[in-house]
């Protein structure tokens, strides 16, 4: 069974840090929270076109670990708020 990787929208003035992306995984997204910027780690994925079960589409920037156990139809919205 795929692991399910959760997103999280960022904020406008964010994107810029996630090299355009509009949405970071649940690691990069603690990582964010607790360092308040996003840094370039080990593992940068970016991945323009993440599917959700849905038929949603995302353009999403992954952890290494999200990155390698991505596949189709297995990213889900997180119900937090936006990232300013």
């Amino acid at each position: 069974m795929a692991q399910t990787i959760w997103i999280h929208k960022l904020a406008d003035t964010k994107k810029a840090e996630a090299d355009g992306m509009e949405y970071i995984c649940e690691h990069l997204f603690q990582a964010l929270t607790n360092r308040g910027k996003l840094t370039k780690e080990k593992g940068w994925n970016t991945v323009p076109n993440a599917n959700s079960k849905d038929g949603a589409t995302y353009r999403a920037l992954f952890c290494d670990s999200c990155g390698k156990n991505y596949t189709h139809g297995h990213v889900r919205m997180a119900k937090e708020p936006v990232l300013v």
